[in-house]
């Protein structure tokens, strides 16, 4: 059910763009809100407290996932399979803002150009440079498809809905409740274990689906400086990433839109690889 639901899921999220806008995660913030303002405090300021907030949303989808599972041959609970991990990919399509961004880039139109690259560089300055900016944009690419992408399926397979949810409730924990304090460090640590593992398979899919000996130079100099949480798996993608591409893809004008593209293409093509690696172990557990 996992490899058909992932098909399933990541076709549905490709041919119906529009999906993003129901992705609101404004009701889970507000749980979120509502139970610290009543279990806040030492006691509950630890990872302890956290993993006590988020299990009855990690609970009841695991009840829903158990109790849909046999209905009607299994259908509804394909159906909630692929719901959830349509839910809980993006929130913005990737593949969408790729090609906003290089509609806005040639149409040579300043303002629509920033506001495309802003939706990849989520609140870094956009530089005024188009080659710069191209620059940028290519390797956000390549970190936000971990992010939208990679550690959901990563999970979702590892785990079922459960996984998808685990990842994402956690993940926008980190982007819009991380505070300073024990409970912001223990969203922050839990966040960092959540990507670390997808984010080097998906830095090894684009070595494996691009220029696979500058991509391992990459990897071997961003792990020399011994990368730690989030922020390291952030630069190990970037790094290895930017190796894979090469420099063939260009840099500047509108070589520096084709390298977006290409970085977008690097993507797709390793998910292709990670689909058949699903693809196999999914016959092997039949085979078995």
């Amino acid at each position: 059910m996992t490899l058909i639901s992932a098909l399933l899921g990541i076709a549905a999220d490709r041919l119906l763009p529009h999906l993003h806008e129901y992705r609101r995660y404004e009701p889970f913030l507000a749980y979120v809100d509502w139970v610290r303002e009543r279990l806040s405090g030492p006691a509950w300021d630890h990872i302890g407290g956290l993993l006590l907030l988020l299990l009855p949303l990690w609970a009841s989808v695991v009840v829903v996932q158990n109790w849909t599972s046999d209905w009607l041959f299994g259908l509804i609970g394909l159906l909630f399979y692929v719901a959830v991990l349509v839910y809980c990919l993006g929130p913005r399509d990737l593949g969408a803002d790729v090609d906003t961004y290089c509609q806005a880039h040639e149409s040579g139109d300043t303002a629509l150009h920033q506001r495309a690259a802003a939706l990849l560089l989520h609140g870094d300055a956009v530089p005024d440079d188009p080659a710069q900016c191209a620059q940028q944009v290519s390797t956000a690419v390549l970190v936000e498809a971990n992010d939208r992408l990679f550690a959901v399926l990563f999970w979702f397979a590892l785990l079922g809905p459960l996984g998808a949810v685990l990842y994402r409730s956690v993940a926008v924990l980190y982007q819009q409740r991380r505070e300073p304090g024990e409970f912001g460090d223990s969203i922050a640590w839990l966040n960092s274990a959540l990507v670390w593992l997808p984010g080097r398979l998906a830095a090894f899919g684009y070595a494996l689906s691009g220029h696979f000996d500058a991509a391992v130079e990459g990897w071997r100099n961003a792990h020399h400086s011994q990368p730690q949480g989030s922020e390291g798996t952030l630069e190990v993608l970037a790094v290895t990433g930017a190796g894979a591409l090469g420099s063939d893809s260009g840099t500047a004008g509108q070589d520096g839109v084709q390298r977006v593209r290409a970085a977008m293409r690097l993507v797709w093509r390793t998910l292709a690889i990670w689909l058949v690696v699903i693809a196999l172990l999914t016959l092997a557990g039949w085979a078995s």
